[in-house]
């Protein structure tokens, strides 16, 4: 498990987990989302729970897919938050997200430190599935010529807006919207390598010309692609997962396997989580696995 988690000057927070929910408030907005994995009772009252402007629930009979039940009141345009000197625009999405997963909080602090520990070099950094990019803020702030991968066209956009916010629109961020796969492979043909890579892939995904991955058939390939184009001394390497049957240790596994110049005695491992400010228990959210050439 991560050591800890930088809840200030952060605005988010998890209010309650229990009963597979979990209560949170994004800046000035509460939401309730499923949480499977919060099989406690609730502590927080009724009353509180009530409060939420915002609630999404799976379809009867279903653990994916399901559907926002949200007042007019919200924001059409989102809002925005603060992550340290980071600024996020938010909104509810169609899958249950608010554009921000916040168990990500400790790798975007350890991507800027990374950075900064090279103290000015230059570093090619590949963010693979960057979704919305926070990982691509934290890498940019930090000096990394940054290139944002991701399949969807409106995720890319999101992550560009989200630069803007930040104030680092003049940062060198390249936005590729194509299939991970097909990218990855060209920039091995191209003889194109990468001091680090961020990599955080779904369980189940679709490119923009309608290729499919799935988490089980792809990761080996992916992991190739991966071992083709990056630098022969990395600077860094995150993974991370939400996919069920997978573990910190998979991914550690996968790491060294695949890329066999890793000193094994760089990596660490562990569960990502966020704090449950009421009662102080860990919502387990995922897992991952980090390398650093610099750890002592």
């Amino acid at each position: 498990m991560s050591s800890s988690y930088p809840s200030d000057n952060f605005d988010y927070q998890l209010l309650d987990t229990g009963a597979f929910q979990k209560l949170e408030q994004f800046g000035p907005h509460r939401f309730c989302r499923p949480a499977p994995q919060a099989l406690w009772p609730k502590s927080l009252p009724a009353s509180e729970w009530k409060k939420v402007e915002g609630e999404y629930k799976y379809f009867k009979g279903k653990d994916t897919g399901g559907e926002w039940k949200t007042p007019s009141s919200l924001p059409e345009e989102g809002w925005q938050i603060n992550f340290q000197n980071l600024v996020f625009k938010v909104q509810p999405t169609g899958f249950g997200h608010i554009g921000l997963f916040p168990e990500q909080a400790p790798n975007w602090l350890w991507i800027i430190d990374q950075l900064k520990q090279l103290n000015g070099k230059e570093i090619k950094v590949l963010n693979v599935f960057g979704y919305t990019g926070a990982s691509t803020l934290a890498a940019a702030s930090a000096g990394a010529h940054v290139t944002h991968l991701d399949a969807s066209k409106g995720s890319v956009n999101w992550a560009r807006e989200n630069l803007e916010l930040s104030g680092l629109g003049d940062r060198p961020v390249r936005w590729i919207v194509e299939d991970a796969m097909k990218y990855m492979q060209r920039e091995h043909r191209r003889g194109n390598k990468y001091d680090a890579i961020i990599m955080d892939p779904p369980s189940f995904g679709r490119g923009p010309n309608g290729e499919v991955w799935q988490i089980e058939d792809k990761l080996s390939e992916f992991m190739e692609a991966c071992q083709n184009i990056i630098s022969d001394s990395p600077a860094f390497l995150l993974f991370t997962t939400h996919s069920p049957g997978f573990s910190s240790l998979t991914l550690e596994n996968m790491l060294r396997t695949y890329i066999k110049s890793l000193n094994k005695e760089n990596f660490e491992t562990g569960e990502m989580f966020i704090p449950d400010t009421s009662t102080g228990l860990h919502l387990p959210n995922g897992f991952f696995c980090r390398y650093s050439a610099n750890r002592c």
